[in-house]
C-alpha cells in the first residue's frame, strides 16, 4: 500500500520534470490542446507536492496500533474488535466512543485511523480534511431500517407515504386521527411501536421525529409503546388466538341459530305435555265423580301417570337445550368479541426493524416510503435498497478512513478482517449484511488491488439531508 502511494507521487514528480522540459521555446506556440495539457498535469504535480507537504505536518500514527472512533451504539466495531484481538495478532485496536461529530474531527486531524459511523461525512468536515492534504475512502459494512406496516391483507387506501407524513402521523401534537388526513381513507388512525428500551426507538425518534435525545414526550401522547416487537405485532395484526376464533365465527351462529330453534321447540312439547297432563287429571277427577267402573278409573290413572312422565322428560331435554343453548352463546359471544378486537386493529399501524419485519412479512404490510424532497418516488423496503440508502428509513454503517491510514499495514490488514466478518456478525446483530459482490469489491480497495475512490464533495452531503446520514439504532 506504501509503496502504491509513494510510486504515484515519484511518477507524477518525473512528469512533472518531462513537462518542464517539454515546455521550452521550441514548442508549437500554437499548439493549444498541448499546452493546455501540459498546464494541468503540471498542476496535478504541484497539488501532489502540497498534499505530501500537508500530511508531514500531520501527527504521526503509532505503529502496531489502529484507531477507532465514533459511533456509540449500533456499530459492528466492538465485535470485531474483540475477535481481532482473539485472533493472536501483535496489532492492537484502541476503539474510542466519542462520537461520530469527534471521530470525523479527529480523522481529519490525522490523530485517528477510521471514524466509525452511520451517516456519511459532512461538506464541512471534508473540506476540513481536504485542508490537511488527506484523501477520504468510505467503506460500507452493513445497512439497517425500520418499516412502517399495516396488518396484512388489510387497506387504508394507499400503500406509499412520505417522510413528512409519517412524522405528522407519530409527532408530539399530532392532529391526526384519520388516514383521510394523510389522503387516504377515512379509517381511524392509532399509532404504537417499541418502547425506549428498543433500539428502533432511539433511531425512529432522531431520524423521523427529529429529536436528539428521544424520549416518549417526542410522540403524540396516544402513542401505544410495547415492551417487545411481538407485542407491536399483535397491536397491528391481533392475536392469533382471536384470528381463529373469529374464523369460526360463522359456524357458531348457525349452530347458535339451531340450538335456539331446539329450545324453542322443547318449549311447546313442555307445553304440550302439561296440557296433557291437565287434561288427564281432569279426568281421573271426572272418573271419580261419576263413579265410573274401577276399569276405567285404573286407565285414567294410567294416562295420567304417562302424561307426567312425558311432561317430566320434556322438561329434562328443555333443560339440557337450554344449558347447551347458554354454552353456544358464550361461545359465539366470544366470536364475536375476537371479531370485534380484530376489527379494531383495522388502522393500527407500529413500525419495526427491518430484520423482525421480514420474519412476519405474511402478516406485516410495510408501506413504501417517499424522501423529504418531494419527489414521490415510494421506494419499497429491500436489503437492495436499505444497502444503497434509497430506502429513506434506512441507515448505512460506515468505516471511512483515508489514503494515509490505507498505506499502513496494520490499518488494511485489520479493515480485511472487518469485512470479512462484518455479514456474519451483521446477521447475528438483526442488521442487513452486505451482498458478497459488495464486499469482495470492498475488500480489493482494501487490500490494494483496486484503486479506491476517494470521496468529493459531490459525494458528501450536510448531516440531515441524505440517505446515509443516519443515527445509530
Amino acid at each position: 500500500m506504501t509503496r502504491r502511494r509513494s510510486a504515484g507521487l515519484a511518477l507524477a514528480l518525473v512528469l512533472g520534470a518531462a513537462l518542464s522540459a517539454c515546455s521550452s521555446d521550441d514548442a508549437p506556440s500554437d499548439d493549444l490542446v498541448t499546452r493546455a495539457q501540459e498546464d494541468q498535469q503540471r498542476q496535478q504535480v504541484a497539488d501532489e507536492q502540497r498534499l505530501a507537504e500537508r500530511q508531514a505536518e500531520l501527527p504521526g500514527l503509532a505503529p502496531g496500533t489502529v484507531v477507532v472512533d465514533g459511533a456509540t451504539t449500533g456499530s459492528l466495531t466492538p465485535a470485531v474488535s474483540r475477535d481481532w484481538a482473539g485472533s493472536g495478532t501483535p496489532v492492537r485496536v484502541e476503539v474510542r466512543r466519542n462520537g461520530e461529530d469527534r471521530a470525523f474531527a479527529d480523522l481529519c486531524a490525522g490523530r485517528i485511523d477510521v471514524a466509525d459511523s452511520a451517516r456519511g461525512i459532512s461538506a464541512a468536515e471534508w473540506e476540513a480534511c481536504r485542508a490537511v492534504g488527506l484523501e477520504l475512502v468510505e467503506i460500507q459494512v452493513a445497512a439497517d431500517a425500520v418499516v412502517v406496516a399495516i396488518k396484512s391483507e388489510t387497506d387504508v387506501g394507499g400503500d406509499c407515504l412520505s417522510t413528512v407524513q409519517v412524522q405528522d402521523a407519530y409527532r408530539a401534537g399530532s392532529p391526526i386521527t384519520s388516514w383521510s388526513q394523510l389522503g387516504l381513507n377515512d379509517i381511524p388512525l392509532t399509532t404504537g411501536g417499541p418502547d425506549p428500551d428498543n433500539n428502533a426507538f432511539g433511531f425512529f425518534g432522531r431520524h423521523v421525529l427529529d429529536a436528539p435525545q428521544p424520549a416518549l414526550v417526542n410522540y403524540r401522547s396516544d402513542y401505544v409503546a410495547h415492551d417487545s416487537d411481538e407485542e407491536s405485532r399483535v397491536f397491528v395484526v391481533g392475536d392469533e388466538a382471536d384470528e381463529r376464533v373469529a374464523g369460526r365465527a360463522g359456524d357458531w351462529q348457525r349452530r347458535s341459530d339451531d340450538v335456539r330453534s331446539t329450545v324453542a321447540m322443547r318449549r311447546q312439547v313442555v307445553a304440550d305435555a302439561q296440557v296433557e297432563v291437565d287434561i288427564a287429571g281432569a279426568e281421573v277427577d271426572k272418573g271419580v265423580r261419576d263413579k265410573r267402573p274401577a276399569s276405567q278409573q285404573q286407565a285414567d290413572r294410567a294416562r295420567l301417570d304417562r302424561a307426567r312422565a312425558a311432561l317430566s322428560a320434556a322438561r329434562a331435554d328443555l333443560r339440557r337445550a337450554q344449558a347447551l343453548s347458554q354454552r353456544v352463546r358464550a361461545r359465539t359471544g366470544a366470536t364475536v368479541a375476537a371479531q370485534q378486537r380484530v376489527a379494531a386493529t383495522l388502522g393500527h399501524t407500529a413500525y419495526f426493524r427491518f430484520s423482525y419485519y421480514e420474519l412476519f412479512e405474511d402478516q406485516l404490510r410495510p408501506f413504501e416510503i417517499t424522501g423529504p424532497d418531494g419527489q414521490r418516488n415510494c421506494v419499497f423496503a429491500s436489503q437492495r435498497t436499505i444497502v444503497s440508502g434509497e430506502y429513506p428509513l434506512s441507515r448505512r454503517l460506515l468505516l471511512t478512513t483515508t489514503t494515509r491510514s490505507l498505506e499502513r499495514e496494520e490499518v488494511h490488514t485489520y479493515l480485511e478482517h472487518y469485512l470479512q466478518q462484518a455479514p456474519s456478525l451483521a446477521e447475528a446483530a438483526r442488521l442487513v449484511p452486505l451482498p458478497e459482490d459488495q464486499v469482495n469489491a470492498e475488500l480489493a480497495i482494501v487490500r490494494g488491488e483496486t484503486a479506491p475512490t476517494p470521496l468529493t464533495p459531490d459525494g458528501v452531503e450536510e448531516p440531515g439531508t441524505g440517505p446515509s446520514d443516519q443515527p445509530a439504532l
